[in-house]
């Protein structure tokens, strides 16, 4: 049974990891030729890709018995589950729909760094009994954390849509891409909301956090304050002091860095 669990995971995980570079691939491919079109094949790759990495979130799951963040892989695939999640709620409502051509890369980068490492079933079925019952404000805890990670990812990729469609106006050289890419208004506003609903989902996740550790439990959560601290600071500088388009892209593609960090130290810990 175990064998079959194995099996499985990685075929979810494959299978996801073949649809995100096969909607890249093919809405890049339309690009170069100039025929891009809000392309329901990318969005439909986009979609199945997310199905099957839930598929997977699910089998890990039924092992652990709890939500499935209990190792560097399932740390990563939920993040990139969350950022699909996103794109696919906002992706449209915003007129954003080549931001799935961007979101396709790294989600695809993320699965296969997934899969290069082992998924050990047996070991996680034998973690898993040991720890017995998991809280279920450790539950929440965790799910809307990373939750805000992939918000986070999100204007991650929408600032650096907009810093790649301003360095085109500014050198003159206006390519396919920026014809199809959405206007710059558009991108600044999708950046600030998305930096604030991931600050407010954090923030939501540190309070849970409080919770656990009244319980006795000893998780480490100052990366989460560091991360905290950086991106309500952008908010809170953006809507009081209106900071310009240009910065608000670059503070949310730097930003990016810290909860990247900070993963492998929530993994290890």
């Amino acid at each position: 049974m175990v064998r079959f669990l194995l099996a499985m995971d990685r075929l979810y995980l494959g299978l996801a990891t073949l649809f995100f570079a096969g909607g890249f691939i093919y809405a890049l491919t339309c690009l170069r030729a100039g025929t891009y079109r809000h392309s329901t094949w990318n969005f439909a790759a986009m979609l199945s890709g997310m199905v099957l990495q839930t598929l997977f979130l699910y089998e890990r799951g039924q092992v652990h018995g709890r939500c499935p963040v209990t190792n560097v892989v399932e740390i990563l695939v939920f993040v990139a589950w969350s950022m699909v999640l996103i794109y696919l709620l906002v992706g449209r409502n915003y007129r954003l729909s080549l931001m799935g051509v961007f979101t396709s890369p790294l989600v695809f980068l993320t699965c296969v760094i997934a899969l290069a490492f082992p998924l050990d079933l047996e070991s996680a079925i034998a973690v898993a009994q040991a720890k017995g019952r998991v809280d279920a404000w450790v539950e929440f805890h965790v799910g809307i954390s990373l939750l805000a990670y992939g918000a986070f990812g999100m204007s991650f990729i929408a600032g650096l849509m907009f810093l790649i469609q301003e360095r085109q106006v500014k050198k003159g050289n206006l390519k396919t891409l920026f014809y199809n890419l959405p206007p710059m208004q558009n991108l600044c506003s999708a950046i600030f909301r998305l930096l604030v609903v991931g600050t407010i989902l954090l923030t939501a996740g540190i309070a849970s956090a409080h919770v656990i550790s009244v319980a006795g439990d000893q998780h480490p959560i100052w990366p989460l304050y560091l991360i905290w601290v950086v991106y309500s600071g952008l908010c809170s500088v953006t809507f009081f002091r209106g900071l310009s388009p240009r910065r608000l892209a670059i503070g949310a593609t730097g930003a990016f860095l810290f909860p990247l960090l900070s993963l492998w130290f929530i993994a290890a810990n």
